[in-house]
């Protein structure tokens, strides 16, 4: 069994990044650059995220995520205001994954 922060790297954070990059696509119409800009990633990692690229584990975190999480962040994203991908990510992670993460205080 992987611990909290494996956890969180390998599965929720890629999911959350997945579904961000996909609201910003079809919600605000970006494109992959200003996507990798906002996620502060690589071009070629949105064009994964978008394309759904990623293990069926992460596929199905996905889908046990409240988009409300997601909804509450995306245009503040979306406008380039720093930090709240983050804080999305933070969020999301915390609701998923109970490991008292001591780099939040979200």
């Amino acid at each position: 069994m992987a611990s909290g922060y494996e956890r969180a790297t390998k599965e929720i954070i890629p999911a959350v990044r997945m579904l961000i990059a996909k609201e910003l696509k079809e919600k605000y119409g970006m494109r992959e650059v200003e996507i990798a800009e906002r996620l502060s990633v690589a071009q070629a990692a949105v064009s994964k995220y978008l394309a759904g690229k990623y293990s069926e584990r992460v596929k199905a975190i996905t889908s046990k995520i409240d988009m409300k999480c997601v909804d509450k962040y995306i245009s503040k994203i979306a406008e380039g205001k720093e930090g709240y991908a983050n804080m999305c990510i933070c969020t999301v992670c915390k609701h998923l994954n109970e490991f008292g993460c001591r780099f939040s205080s979200v």
